[in-house]
């Protein structure tokens, strides 16, 4: 069978190099071995559906083990349309000039080669332009080449937002935006590289939930060079002055920032040594194991008893310190850092469950680069339905050990029965709703 394989070689959207089998099977690089020879895995392997086929290929490409067993269908129009885009591409690397390409005469070609399964032009047309444009030397080499004035810095409405700029940062807010956020508590925040300018580190983009709009919309979009807390601090003191500027009879209310933590951003919202936390210590023992996992799960309970909790749990840890030292080592880092250093209110959800993730961000940075169906043939709406599960069983359990304090103060029980109580939701928590949705 192995010598009536069509094989056709491709590439990711990433450019690392990928086979394809029959023009129906996708198999990404994989592994190189010590003989010089590749193994590809198929590209479902990685998704729900774990595909185990793999394909081995020596240095000429020729086939010297390949496993079919599919747990999938072969999927025609996907990967002919890797293959038509990898054409492109490869035709505008040869040519000298990539802008005079004629993207759509090549495609008319290559599927006319292909046959009747293939894609339609308009599927690949804006990753085929973003690529031809990568190819092109940048006219703005540096910060200090982009213009201050541009009439490409104003609305439709004839309203400036490009707000700020100084040599490692550029800051886009229309009025519009930072009346948004202004008007909303709850701000998510993420960066993604994808689409970052050739001569900068990072776009950074903050967006907030419109209640009115029932969606998450865009309250501010920079460009930065780094991701210095320098530089956060400028970015965020600018969005401030403008949210200001248009709404000057309105005072600046408290908000709650949700993002990844990295120090640079989270020092420069409030205005370390890095834990080494050895999970071979704690994974074999139940007590630690139990504790480890609770620590986790101390975002979704009452602030009031978090430090007694936090302090029963290193207590109890104290008694096996000659097996626990990297837990205990973590224990002490999170004290410093999460206890006394910030606000315990930055990071609990106890009031917020259904705000626990910055993924409304995220999902937007990926959207950048995916489409829809992609992020379906990846399981990625699965993934989000099951994180949907998931906070609503987080905020079932949440509620019902909150009744259960409230009947406790009723029946005058003590301090240490409530700890006790927000304790045992802790436990539940991984037992019953966070390690349940991983598994399922």
């Amino acid at each position: 069978m192995e010598g009536n394989l069509k094989i056709d070689i491709s590439e990711t959207n990433r450019g690392k190099e990928q086979i394809i089998i029959d023009r129906k099977f996708k198999y990404n690089f994989s592994k190189l071995k010590k003989d010089n020879t590749k193994i590809y895995r198929c590209t479902e392997y990685k998704t729900l559906n774990k595909c185990k086929s793999f394909i081995i290929l020596n240095d000429n490409k020729e086939v010297l083990n390949y496993d079919s067993s599919h747990n999938h269908p072969g999927n025609e129009i996907n990967a002919s349309k890797s293959l038509i885009k990898h054409k492109i591409k490869d035709e505008i690397k040869k040519s000298l000039i990539p802008s005079d390409i004629k993207s759509k005469r090549i495609f008319d070609k290559i599927s006319q080669e292909i046959g009747y399964i293939c894609p339609e032009y308009k599927t690949i047309k804006s990753q085929i332009t973003r690529y031809k444009n990568k190819q092109l030397f940048p006219n703005v080499k540096t910060f200090d080449e982009v213009p201050n004035v541009s009439e490409y810095y104003k609305t439709i409405r004839g309203e400036y937002f490009m707000i700020f700029k100084n040599s490692n940062l550029i800051i886009f807010q229309s009025p519009f935006q930072a009346k948004l956020f202004m008007e909303n508590k709850h701000i998510f925040a993420d960066g993604t590289f994808l689409i970052a300018p050739t001569n900068s580190y990072q776009v950074f983009i903050t967006r907030t939930y419109v209640t009115e709009l029932n969606c998450f919309y865009t309250t501010s979009m920079s460009i930065l060079k780094n991701k210095e807390q320098t530089t956060y601090e400028i970015l965020f003191n600018e969005i401030k002055k403008n949210i200001i500027k248009y709404n000057a009879n309105i005072n600046f209310s408290e908000k709650i920032f949700h993002c990844d933590f990295e120090k640079g951003i989270s020092n420069a919202i409030i205005n370390d040594k890095k834990n080494k936390l050895c999970y071979k210590e704690v994974k074999d023992h139940n007590i630690l194991n139990t504790y480890y996992k609770a620590i986790s799960n101390l975002c979704f309970i009452n602030i009031e008893y978090i430090p007694d909790i936090f302090n029963k749990i290193k207590n109890t840890c104290m008694r096996y310190k000659s097996t626990c030292s990297q837990f205990l080592n973590f224990l002490d880092y999170f004290e410093k850092t999460f206890l006394n250093i910030y606000n315990i209110k930055y990071w609990n959800y106890y009031n917020n469950i259904d705000h626990i993730t910055n993924n409304a961000s995220e999902s937007y940075n990926k959207s950048k680069s995916y489409y829809d169906y992609h992020m379906r043939i990846k399981g990625i709406w699965r993934k989000k339905s099951r994180i949907s599960e998931r906070v609503d069983g987080i905020n079932i359990l949440v509620e019902y050990y909150k009744n259960m304090e409230a009947e406790l103060k009723n029946i005058g029980c003590s301090k240490n029965d409530i700890i006790e109580n927000w304790f045992n939701c802790l436990i539940r928590l991984n037992n019953e709703i966070i390690n349940f949705n991983k598994t399922k």
